[in-house]
């Protein structure tokens, strides 16, 4: 019964995925979709209503470990991880304002993240129930997307298996390391103070060789540009405005996958740096549409 119930929410996405687009269309005269041969559209959302697509997104971050977290007495980094979002414009601004995320101190840590997938632990974490609104196994995943500038903060849009037994982090909250599986890919994590060097950090947790820093020809907070990575069995290559830049060879996940975008502020002072204390608020990681397709079967 389950899964007739997740195969018609999925068909029912697909449906209105494309009533999206062609409202878009609509809307627009000049606007005009790209044809992408050999591939069919199973998940978008070109942000044009005035909130969070429900059917599409958990508008928060990882809320199943904190709630599993918070049943056994442990702490979370994350004073609120309820996200803090505007739409305007059909541009999703994923938000950090001087007092949203709730948090003591405008300096504090804080997270702004929405994502396709989520759970619950049952008694134990060997029991749990996976809350899927979208996952998917290899295709090809896009962004349109501005970054946030400033110390002590990064943009990601990542990958995690929905299995919530075989991701980054362990069941207690440690995080993973290497021979412990390939469980993340991060199509990408751009460090606020790297917007003027021009780099951004590739990444595939746990290998050797999945680390890359990819520099390019500008700044990625000032203006809007096209991400997008192709996942196969074995192969991952990332694109940046229709031009491939990179290509990872070696294991790649072996489930299907949810993503999740988010905007960080001290997440890991040591790697993001110190927050500016004179960071001028809102800061917005603006996203114009999230496409995902899966590669036609000949």
């Amino acid at each position: 019964m389950l899964e007739r119930v997740m195969l018609l929410r999925s068909i029912l996405v697909k449906v209105v995925c494309l009533f999206s687009l062609w409202v878009t269309v609509v809307a627009a005269d000049s606007t005009t979709l790209p044809e992408k041969p050999g591939w069919t559209l199973t998940f978008c959302d070109e942000f044009n209503r005035p909130a969070l697509n429900d059917m599409y997104w958990y508008s928060g971050y990882r809320s199943g470990r904190k709630v599993y977290f918070k049943r056994i007495g442990r702490g979370s980094r994350w004073y609120d991880s309820n996200a803090y979002y505007v739409i305007e414009n059909g541009i999703l601004k994923l938000r950090i304002s001087e007092t949203m995320p709730a948090r003591p101190d405008k300096g504090n840590r804080c997270v702004s993240s929405i994502q396709t997938s989520d759970h619950r632990f049952g008694a134990t974490t060997s029991e749990f129930q996976v809350l899927d609104k979208f996952a998917q196994k290899y295709g090809w995943f896009e962004i349109r997307c501005r970054m946030s500038k400033g110390s002590g903060l990064h943009s990601a849009f990542w990958l995690l298996q929905t299995d919530p037994t075989k991701q980054e982090y362990a069941e207690d909250g440690r995080r993973r390391k290497l021979g412990e599986g390939v469980v993340e890919i991060d199509i990408f994590e751009q460090l606020g103070k790297k917007c003027e060097s021009q780099v951004i950090d590739f990444n595939v947790h746990f290998t050797k060789t999945g680390a890359y820093e990819y520099k390019m020809a500008f700044d990625p907070s000032e203006a809007f540009h096209v991400w997008a990575l192709e996942w196969s069995e074995g192969a991952l290559t990332w694109y940046l405005d229709g031009e491939k830049i990179r290509v990872y060879e070696g294991e790649t996940p072996k489930e299907k996958m949810f993503t999740l975008i988010g905007l960080y502020q001290g997440a890991v002072p040591d790697w993001v740096g110190p927050t500016d204390p004179n960071m001028p608020y809102p800061r917005d990681f603006e996203i114009d549409y999230v496409r995902v397709y899966a590669r036609d079967v000949k």
